[in-house]
């Protein structure tokens, strides 16, 4: 009988002098499952305005985790955000790239995730109206049809654009369409406008729509956020390997930031179907070194809580949303240390200005 009992534990004692965890690398997952709230045209597996979507194209999460036998399937969702939600309710997700608005939707019905990389900062939705519209604001859309992606960030967004504006939801006759709907019914004219993304772009170049409120440019805070997350489970008994993704992350975040790669990450995003020339107008003036900062600092800490607090208010959410502990941002962190990229991304604060360290 005791040896029995000790055979167990010579094996666990060896397990430990051999700096070696037997149970922990038994569990150890083969294929991690990363869902994306995008898709391409058509259904193709591809993104066009991420970090996350250049990490999957350039292989650099696969590569942090090859020493490992670990495999990244990567999934797309027509469904977008709240898509993400089912599946993570499910448990058909470990990480997942999303906006900020269906993850506080998810948090406050009580998934349980947590925030681990910024993913694209500062993105901006955009009012489109049919080319011949007589519509040259949003003033003029007022109890016309308006399509508009709801659960997603975009649908926040859109709110909080018509406050800044002093209308609501109630001043239009909003239709829910996803992004590809919209794009047809707003070339078919079966709309009047419709809130859309990098699509707009698209649209204005082939002459078929016109921009007529840029939600950014009003002012910065009309923006909407992305992240990446982790399924708290899969954290908890998988420290190590969320470690790798995100320093995968990191990587990508550091080579789309230096303007010598900027052409190539355009064409990796224009697999999408969304053209160069489109995703060169949608980023024109703007910095991917800000943009894809992958630091969860006091500005990405506020935005989040400003999404919450939002959406309390606007009854998109019932519960309160605790973002402070929601936010991992060690993982980031770690990431930024090894790789050696502190002087890369200065952290920014509620009001979006650089801290001077």
């Amino acid at each position: 009988m005791k040896r029995t009992l000790l055979l167990p534990l010579l094996a666990a004692l060896a397990g430990s002098w051999l700096g070696t965890a037997p149970a922990a690398a038994a569990d150890a997952p083969q294929v991690i499952r990363f869902g994306m709230a995008t898709i391409g045209k058509g259904g193709v597996p591809y993104g066009p305005d991420n970090t996350s979507e250049l990490a999957h194209q350039r292989r650099t999460i696969e590569d942090e985790l090859a020493a490992d036998n670990v495999k990244v399937e990567w999934i797309y969702f027509k469904g977008a955000g709240p898509a993400v939600n089912e599946a993570l309710a499910n448990r058909q997700l470990d990480f997942s790239m999303q906006g900020d608005l269906p993850a506080v939707v998810g948090k406050a019905g009580g998934l349980d995730t947590r925030l681990i990389s910024a993913d694209r900062l500062l993105s901006s939705l955009y009012l489109v109206v049919p080319a011949d519209s007589p519509a040259r604001s949003i003033q003029d859309l007022k109890g016309k049809r308006v399509s508009l992606f709801k659960g997603t960030n975009g649908h926040l967004t859109a709110l909080r654009a018509l406050r800044h504006e002093g209308l609501t939801e109630r001043d239009f006759r909003i239709v829910n369409m996803d992004s590809a709907t919209a794009q047809a019914a707003l070339t078919a004219k079966d709309v009047d406008g419709s809130w859309l993304g990098p699509e707009a772009f698209e649209l204005q170049g082939k002459g078929i729509g016109r921009i007529v409120y840029d939600a950014r440019a009003v002012d910065p805070k009309i923006s909407r956020q992305a992240h990446v997350l982790v399924r708290g489970e899969f954290e908890q008994r998988h420290p190590q390997i969320v470690q790798k993704v995100v320093d995968g992350l990191v990587k990508s975040a550091a080579w789309v930031a230096d303007d010598a790669n900027r052409e190539a990450a355009l064409a990796l995003w224009a697999n999408s179907g969304t053209s160069v020339e489109a995703l060169r107008q949608l980023h024109q003036g703007q910095s991917f070194l800000r943009n894809y900062s992958p630091r969860l600092d006091a500005f990405f800490i506020d935005r989040y809580r400003a999404t919450a607090r939002e959406s309390r208010e606007l009854g998109l959410i019932r519960n309160d949303v605790d973002v402070d502990g929601w936010i991992e941002p060690k993982y980031v962190d770690a990431a930024i240390e090894r790789l050696g990229l502190q002087q890369l991304w200065p952290a920014y604060d509620a009001d979006n200005r650089p801290v001077t360290r």
